[in-house]
């Protein structure tokens, strides 16, 4: 029998491959390029703040960044969300579905300006910061959903580069202006960051809008608002319960301490970022395997590949956190600046809840593999009841030190409850009390015994 075997590819057809990958490349890898560029942008962005800003004046951009995380979280659970579902059951987008999107953007930005204003005018700041934070979040907001949107056309190299055009003129930009004025300010900042942010989204607003002027009645919000809702009805509450259990904390912190000290621990949770990206990351493959382990081999099969799982990203993760957080003074004072070095024991008590989260991420999926999400939303709920109840008490003993370990008090919380019912869920049936006429129904019949 003659062997098989494979042609050799010429080089021309190498080259037109190559090509063809440069200009579509894979979606996951544009998806992943991007997700690169826009969580370095934030990271990096929110150095260069610490930098260029001193510690008080970073508390005071620290605060109106949560306020605005709150927003999209909104926004996310309203427009986009159920928009990346919907599209993914109809395997497309229409031109009147994408222009509704972006008008529905527009319009979920103004009850979202109204609330960045009442959280912001609780944390005392002025009417120059309130205009510069609505501009913020609906560029961002814009930006974020053209994102979306541009994804789920197929059109993900397009989304790279609006990000990265946004990533590069901005330290551009910035350090024009730092030399020619010698400081920027919170409030110079937050434009900055907004003007960047729609310069670089406009032409793709254009191009998604213009379906608008040319026929007003393609746009159907009514319709689309009523296909979101089914999906978004669960989404809002888990926004909600996770906003109070953390974001909500912080600002607290902030308003009640003072900006300088929410600057600092914001610094901490900088760093510990890090590695909570790479918790991110496990999203993409983690929950798919849990589930294929549950459904090839059960119970002890999920419960094998958890383990397996948890030490195979344990022992890096601590590593990690390790030499981020033992000379945790040397590493905020090096990064951040002088002033930020008093916060490292912040540091310490959030490398601690990353820890934490990791133990409680790793049972929640075994939860979503056995698809009981109920128990998830309960431990949530569990964890902002927690950290609410022992952040004043904290607060007082330990100031910002007190806030971080409220909040991961709540992390652990969360943790023991998983914990508890993944135990009461893996019991075998026999181990419940069960009336007779069931245990009889049960009984396999005569033909299958034998």
């Amino acid at each position: 029998m003659p062997e098989a075997h494979t042609a050799p590819v010429p080089p021309a057809g190498l080259l037109r491959r190559a090509a063809g990958l440069v200009r579509r490349p894979p979606a996951a890898l544009a998806a992943l390029a991007d997700q690169g560029v826009v969580s370095g942008f934030g990271f990096l962005s929110g150095i260069v703040a610490a930098r260029l800003l001193g510690i008080a004046e970073f508390g005071h951009f620290a605060m109106i960044l949560i306020v605005l995380t709150f927003a999209q979280a909104l926004h996310n659970a309203l427009i986009t969300a159920p928009m990346m579902t919907l599209v993914g059951a109809r395997s497309g987008v229409s031109k009147a579905y994408a222009a509704t999107i972006l008008t529905g953007a527009f319009l979920l930005c103004v009850p979202g300006a109204v609330f960045v204003v009442i959280a912001l005018l609780i944390g005392g700041m002025s009417g120059e910061t309130l205009v510069a934070a609505c501009a913020l979040m609906l560029a961002q907001n814009l930006q974020f959903t053209l994102r979306r949107l541009l994804f789920a056309k197929g059109r993900g190299v397009q989304a790279l580069l609006m990000d990265f055009a946004r990533a590069a003129s901005f330290p551009f930009i910035a350090l024009v202006i730092w030399l020619e004025h010698d400081v920027i300010g919170s409030n110079g900042f937050v434009w900055l960051l907004a003007a960047t942010s729609f310069a670089t989204c406009l032409p793709f607003i254009v191009a998604f809008g213009r379906p608008i002027l040319r026929r007003p009645g393609c746009v159907q919000t009514g319709a689309v608002f009523r296909r979101h809702i089914p999906l978004a009805r669960w989404l809002l509450p888990i926004v909600f319960v996770t906003f109070v259990q953390e974001q909500l904390i912080w600002l607290v912190a902030g308003a009640t301490l003072g900006l300088e000290e929410l600057g600092g621990l914001r610094a901490a949770q900088y760093l510990v970022g890090t590695v909570l990206l790479l918790l991110a990351a496990t999203e993409n493959v983690l929950p798919v395997a849990a589930a294929r382990a549950h459904s090839e081999g059960g119970e002890a099969a999920l419960r094998r590949y958890l383990m397996r799982t948890g030490i195979k990203l344990g022992v890096p993760i601590i590593a990690i956190l390790a030499v981020l957080a033992i000379p945790g003074a040397m590493w905020l004072r090096l990064i951040f600046g002088a002033e930020y070095a008093a916060y490292a024991n912040c540091l310490h008590i959030l490398s601690v809840s990353v820890v934490i989260v990791l133990a409680r991420d790793l049972t929640a999926n075994y939860f979503r593999a056995k698809q009981n999400t109920r128990v998830l939303f309960a431990s949530l709920c569990v964890s902002m009841v927690v950290s609410l109840a022992v952040v004043v008490p904290l607060m007082q003993a330990g100031g910002v030190s007190g806030a971080a370990a409220a909040v991961g008090a709540g992390h652990l919380a969360s943790l023991i409850y998983l914990v508890l019912a993944a135990r009461r869920q893996s019991r075998p049936v026999s181990a419940w009390p069960m009336p007779g006429r069931w245990r009889r129904s049960l009984r396999p019949a005569k033909s299958a015994q034998t």
